[in-house]
């Protein structure tokens, strides 16, 4: 299967061809500080799974991500939710 990655910077997308955990870890390496949510689609142009962006310092005792992609206090990625 192709997947998308769609990183909402408008500046160019990333495809990868394999497997739906393939397509999340290249997600994972290729993260960026955008303050935009990551979202992978399929084939068709769907949404399948989106990785959240969340505005403020990583705090677990409000957010219960188990592998966050932390960016100081400026901000972090939650973890992968289905679409």
């Amino acid at each position: 299967m192709k997947y998308c990655i769609n990183y909402g910077t408008g500046a160019g997308n990333e495809y990868v061809n394999g497997m739906l955990k393939d397509a999340k870890t290249v997600a994972d390496k290729g993260s960026a500080y955008t303050q935009m949510p990551i979202k992978i689609e399929n084939e068709s142009g769907s949404v399948v799974c989106t990785r959240p962006w969340c505005g403020t310092e990583y705090d677990a005792d409000e957010d219960e991500s188990e592998n966050p992609i932390c960016f100081g206090n400026f901000g972090y990625y939650g973890d992968w939710c289905n679409a």
